[in-house]
């Protein structure tokens, strides 16, 4: 499934952020770019990486209302989201 910059979606809810969420596909701030600088870096709005077992793709996402992740260290007002617990809203819901 593929998401592109403003495409509204809600994130199922799962160990990283266990209440899920409703938000916005968009690029990643700047401080985020920065801090990811020689490491994974977000391509446009996704970012893939090699986990253990699989390959591990995610995107950005503007909440629309701050979301808790699992590290109990936020709210947070985005967040990179694994694709396989995104799924697109329909507009106007």
């Amino acid at each position: 499934m593929k998401f592109k910059d403003g495409d509204r979606v809600r994130v199922k809810p799962h160990f990283w952020w266990p209440n899920g969420g409703v938000g916005v596909v968009s690029l990643p701030p700047e401080f985020v770019t920065q801090a990811l600088e020689g490491e994974v870096e977000f391509t446009g709005t996704q970012r893939t990486i090699a986990g253990k077992d699989r390959i591990i793709t995610s995107v950005w996402i503007d909440f629309d209302e701050p979301a808790m992740d699992c590290s109990d260290d936020g709210p947070y007002i985005g967040g990179a989201v694994s694709m396989e617990y995104l799924e697109h809203m329909q507009s106007g819901i």
